[in-house]
């Protein structure tokens, strides 16, 4: 209440403050900004600091609703958010203690926060067809509630096809809606086309510009402007003269009018109808009969119909009818057939020629006599025709040749019809007799039957069948043999020991001796069919015989393992790889079919699918790389008849396609500099991300042009941006840049990243450094104490004595030190490469004279010495072989680690003693192999030294004792694996049941004998937890049993006589993670250079760039800068705890995986109060001298 009861009494002393100086104050805020947003300074227009100002404005007036004004720091800032729409200014008037008076004024900046919209979601237009090009039709415009550049800035329709026929006008109003104009382009025609859609849209100047659209319908209206069109010229009909009157129409005319409506509308009626014998229906244009016809009275009628529409102006055409009458005939003609036969019968020999007559035919017919009568002969496939003779004899001729055995019987119809279409007819069945005319005909040219080799003698072989279409009787019984022949290949019977016979009756063919495949796999051989006709005829069949053999082969795939790559997004039933498998036994046993399995059953990939018959393999749905796996593993499996089968391996790769544009996050970023700030300084990193992988996954990025954005430059593939240019001249101010970024495939982010910098305006320029990035090496066995390289700063006044210098942040293990007088950067302690190869140092420096620090960044390489020698995970083993191992079998794989780095950490492998070349190692990879067989070696153990060796100068190295026992060959059948050793590699990303790898193992003295009674296992290591995988027991696939962690555990084992290594790779699945939600920090205030603040720390459980953090500051970069490698918190600026006591800023970190996943952290900064403030009276009168009483306990003081 106290406070309270001064603020008023001193706001009745303002018409006396009124007398000092008075100020403009112009601020501006954007619509839109979260509340709490900064809008300006009381005290920026001040010569001097005020410790407090008086609003002018009451308490539940607006100024004070939306704007919270603090009354001691005279800061302003955003209550609620701002909507120019709703208000677009505030005024109001401030005054100091001491009496300046500040008038306030604070414009809401316009956003484009609003799309054009229009009255209507519809117009619904008409238009006559006759109407003039360019007529226009009025209609409403679009609102937007933005005003200036964001307002309306035009419209268009959009679709293309319709720029042909219309137009668009229109006129900007003062206050309300634009008048907007359709404007007729081209001529209407209704028949053509009787509406048009469009969308109108209108748009706004904002970036991106937003619009809104109306529907527009255009209804043609239709113009009698079309008279009816007949669809003939002339019409031509034919009507009996006995036909009732008022019957069925004679013909029917017809007229179409393109008009609509009673435009369109068609009546008829006759114009020229002598005696009106015919009337017309004038809706249908059906001509009926009106009065009886009579052919003899007139045989021709000539009509005229009119048809004419129904508009207020009626169009008409006419069209001419003729009508014939048809004479009425009551008579049809006789017909009279004479065969010619030997017996007088209807018969005929197959043998007759082409024209040989069959039968003689004759017609007659009492009515017209002269005029003529038409005969034909209809049936009998073509095989007959008639030949006339005179006007009224026929002959029945052959017209094609005859085969009795394809046809014994013809109905031949005979039709006489006279001029009348009076007609008669007479069918003749005519007998076709047979001559000796055909061969014994097989069922089929050749024959071929498989038999197994081991028939005995007298089993049937094959059942061979002639047919002879002669007639039953001598012509067509048959006898059947096998053709004697010499020739080589033919079974023939003066061979001593036939091996075939045939029974002459019955052809059925028999074995006689035994078969032996081995000596001839396949019999060939001629068996001839002869008829009993004279002469005889006859025919030849080719019969082979094949031996088949036993199904002892398995199909074989022609690669072990098929490596494919496939588009993202490739058309679903598309096939992209075909696998192809071959099986060594006869085709009976070699038709395959492909399958998917699992190693357990036949399945059904949810992406994938095969054709069974051709082994092309598949797409089922669409694959997205970006949401799914990258690689997928199938199995494939073609089995042949028998029910062999064999399995194949199909890696499949997953190419990516630009299907992804870079993303900011965060879209917005803010940071301060100071006015003094060199060209070369460092300002803050922009970060964006893509979800594709490779060249499309890279970012590079691009400053957009701006009014200032000539003062700085961007590194376009870090993002960072840097100052080219001095800030002096500007004074305080903010600069809004824009930055857009690009992949490689061209792709660009939808929206850019705003960047807002706050330049920092200081009376004293403060020391700047000569450079603002500073690059030293040394090495990593340098002493402590070891001198570095010296940085440099002016102040001013262009001296080096009053700079002093600070490290603020870069060095939490604490290496480096820094001279606070001279710059000179040396070593505290002594260094090393394998724990931080480079270090990248925050220097400040500062004057006594200037609030405001300058910044470097000195990046100091810790030079790798090769200090490190090679280390396996033991010093030895021992591993058994056996003697019957092949040539080129894979034993070992040895693997050293070397923590340094290049040439000084990459490993060499080589063998101390080959053993006379039994073993040889890979030395690049330490994969040992045996070189020779070991069947002649009397040797039962071989002790083998693997020397690892880096590239250093000098070199390290290390040794490493593998024992190999070799097991002597047993004599019964024994078990190998192919390898000793297998190794995978993993993501744990993959889900349980994923199959893994394929372990296969053989009998040792068969190689090419069945696997399939091979059972596998897992044998879990002595002390070792049991691994997450399972075996199928007979098809050797390794299976996850359930899911992986990179982060509990990187590696297994699983030994199953050979070893599987599966390594486990990391996918980014862990976010980073801050030690705490809220941070807590104190520092003093005041110009002595403090440089850190404290440090926020954040961890991430994945590895590699996944684990690699980055951090960046999201908030009040004015007085505050966080490393972006250590997370160190720095000051830059002065601190005045009176103007601002406490500040909240926000930092995020990012891990450089894909995608980036990150975390925010809020962190308090308390600002510690120092006796650096005189007191002073708040007012003194005119007399600075002045003798007041207080209580009479206390003295009378002298002020």
């Amino acid at each position: 209440m106290a406070r309270t009861f001064l603020l008023l009494s001193l706001l009745s002393l303002l018409p006396c403050l009124c007398l000092g100086q008075v100020f403009n104050l112009t601020l501006s805020a954007k619509e839109g900004l979260p509340a709490g947003t900064i809008v300006g300074d009381l005290g920026a227009v001040l010569s001097r600091p005020s410790t407090g100002f008086f609003i002018s404005e009451s308490r539940d007036s607006d100024v004070f609703q939306d704007l919270e004004i603090d009354a001691d720091t005279g800061i302003i800032s955003t209550a609620v958010i701002l909507d120019r729409e709703t208000r677009d200014c505030y005024e109001f008037v401030a005054a100091t203690l001491t009496g300046e008076m500040i008038r306030v004024k604070i414009e809401v900046k316009d956003v484009n926060d609003h799309s054009p919209k229009f009255p209507s979601e519809k117009y619904d237009l008409i238009a006559s067809e006759l109407s003039p090009l360019g007529s226009r039709f009025r209609l409403d415009g679009a609102r937007d509630q933005d005003k200036g550049e964001f307002g309306i800035q035009g419209y268009r329709i959009t679709q293309s096809d319709m720029a042909d026929f219309f137009d668009l006008e229109y006129r900007a109003g003062q206050d309300g809606p634009h008048s907007l104009y359709l404007v007729l382009k081209t001529r209407l025609d209704r028949e053509a086309r009787d509406c048009y859609s469009l969308t109108i849209e209108a748009s706004d100047g904002g970036v991106p510009p937003k619009s809104g659209t109306v529907q527009v319908k255009v209804h043609v209206q239709d113009e009698n402007d079309n008279p009816p069109a007949f669809n003939q010229t002339e019409y031509h009909a034919a009507v009996r003269e006995d036909a009732a009157v008022a019957g069925a129409g004679v013909c029917q005319v017809y007229a179409a009018d393109r008009d609509s409506g009673e435009n369109g509308r068609v009546t008829y009626e006759l114009k020229s109808n002598p005696g009106e014998v015919f009337y017309i229906n004038e809706s249908s244009g059906v001509i009926h009969i009106n009065k009886p016809l009579d052919y003899e009275a007139q045989a021709y009628h000539e009509l005229i119909v009119i048809a004419r529409d129904n508009g207020a102006q009626p169009e008409f055409s006419t069209a001419f009818v003729g009508i014939r009458v048809l004479d009425v005939n009551d008579n049809s003609p006789t017909i009279h057939v004479l065969f010619l036969s030997e017996s007088g019968e209807p018969a005929v020999s197959e043998a007759a020629s082409v024209g040989d007559y069959v039968a003689r035919i004759s017609v007659s017919d009492p009515d017209f006599e002269h005029q003529p009568i038409s005969v034909q002969v209809r049936g009998g496939d073509g095989k007959f025709a008639l030949k006339q003779i005179d006007d009224f004899l026929y002959a029945l001729c052959v017209e094609s040749e005859l085969d009795r055995e394809e046809r014994d019987l013809y109905e031949v119809s005979v039709q006489a019809t006279d001029g009348d279409s009076l007609s008669s007819e007479e069918v003749l069945l005519l007998k076709v007799t047979d001559v000796n005319d055909c061969y014994p005909q097989f069922e089929k040219n050749i024959y071929t039957v498989s038999i197994p080799e081991d028939v005995p003698p007298g089993s049937s072989l094959v059942q061979l069948q002639a047919k002879d279409e002669d007639e039953p009787g001598p012509n067509s019984l048959i006898k059947y043999a096998i053709l004697r022949s010499n020739q080589h290949g033919l079974v023939t019977a003066v061979i001593p020991r036939p091996q075939v016979s045939v029974d002459a009756q019955t052809g059925l063919v028999t074995a006689v001796g035994s078969l032996d495949r081995e000596q001839q796999a396949e019999l060939w051989f001629l068996v001839v069919a002869s008829d009993g006709g004279e002469p005889p005829l006859s025919s030849t069949a080719t019969v082979t015989v094949r031996l088949e053999d036993v199904n002892d082969n398995e199909p074989v795939f022609a690669q072990p393992l098929y490596n494919v790559s496939l588009a993202e997004h490739s058309p679903v039933t598309s096939c992209f790889l075909q696998v192809v498998a071959t099986d060594a036994d006869t085709p009976e046993y070699a038709t395959l079919q492909y399958s998917l399995s699992d190693g357990f059953d036949q399945t059904e990939h949810p992406l994938f699918h095969i054709q069974p018959g051709t082994g092309e393999l598949c797409v089922s749905q669409d694959i997205d790389r970006d949401v799914g796996h990258t690689v997928y593993d199938l199995l494939v499996k073609a089995q042949d008849p028998g029910g062999l089968s064999a399995q194949t391996y199909v890696h499949i790769d997953i190419e990516d396609l630009n299907d992804n544009a870079p993303v900011f996050n965060p879209g917005q970023y803010m940071a301060s500099v100071s006015g003094h700030s060199q060209p070369g300084a460092e300002i803050l990193t922009v970060i964006a991300t893509d979800a594709d992988s490779g060249l499309y996954g890279h970012v590079s990025y691009h400053l957009l042009p701006a009014d200032m954005s000539s003062l700085f430059t961007l590194d376009k593939h870090t993002g960072v941006l840097y100052l080219t240019s001095s800030l002096s001249h500007l004074g305080a101010a903010s600069v809004n840049l824009f930055i857009s970024a690009q992949d490689g495939g061209g792709l660009t982010s939808s929206l850019p990243a705003e960047v807002t910098v706050h330049i920092v305006s200081s009376g004293q320029a403060p020391a700047v450094f000569q450079r603002s990035r500073y690059t030293f090496s040394l090495s990593e066995d340098a002493n402590p104490g070891t001198s570095v390289g010296a940085v440099h700063a002016i102040d001013p006044n262009g001296s080096w004595e009053s700079v002093s210098y600070h490290i603020s942040s870069g060095d939490p293990l604490g290496w480096f030190a820094v001279h606070p007088a001279s710059g000179l950067i040396s070593t505290l302690k002594a260094l090393d490469h394998e724990a931080q190869p480079y270090v990248l140092l925050s220097l400040q420096c500062s004057t006594d004279a200037s609030p405001v620090y300058s910044i470097t960044q000195v990046n100091i390489t810790i030079a790798d010495v090769n200090d490190n020698a090679p280390v396996f995970p033991k010093a030895s083993d021992t591993m058994s072989v056996s003697q019957s191992t092949i040539p080129g079998t894979v034993l070992f794989i040895a693997h050293a680690h070397d923590d340094d780095s290049g040439a000084n950490g990459r490993v060499k492998y080589q063998l101390r003693n080959t053993q006379n070349g039994t073993f040889a190692i890979d030395a690049n990879f330490g994969i040992l192999t045996l070189n020779r067989s070991l069947q002649q070696d009397t040797l039962q153990t071989y002790t083998l030294e693997i020397i690892a060796g880096d590239e250093g100068e000098p070199s390290l190295s290390t040794t490493f004792r593998l024992t190999v026992n070799v097991e002597p060959n047993l004599n019964v059948n024994s078990l190998a694996f192919e390898t000793l050793i297998y190794q995978v590699e993993i993501g744990e990303s993959f889900r349980r049941d994923t199959r893994v790898i394929q372990v296969r193992a053989h009998q040792s003295r068969e190689p090419h004998a069945s696997s399939s009674n091979v059972r596998y296992s897992i044998e879990n290591q002595n002390g070792s937890a049991p691994a997450p995988f399972r075996i199928h027991p007979t098809s050797g696939w390794l299976y996850l049993a359930q899911s992986l962690d990179y982060e509990a555990e990187t590696a297994g084992e699983a030994t199953a006589t050979a070893t599987v290594s599966v390594l486990v790779l990391d996918v980014n699945d862990n976010a980073p993670v801050f030690s705490r939600e809220v941070y807590y920090f104190t520092v003093p205030e005041g110009a002595a250079l403090q440089g850190l603040v404290g440090t926020v720390r954040a961890t991430d459980k994945d590895s590699g760039r996944n684990g690699q953090l980055s951090y960046l500051l999201l908030s009040d970069g004015k007085f505050f800068r966080v490393n972006a490698k250590t997370g160190e918190l720095i000051h830059w600026v002065a601190l005045d705890r009176e103007q601002h006591g406490q500040h909240t800023v926000r930092v995020m970190v990012t891990d450089q995986g894909q995608p980036r996943l990150n975390c925010t952290t809020t962190v308090h900064i308390l600002v510690s109060d120092r006796n650096d403030n005189k007191p002073h009276f708040t007012h003194l009168p005119h007399s600075k001298d002045s003798t007041v009483q207080v209580r009479s306990s206390a003295k009378a003081l002298l002020l």
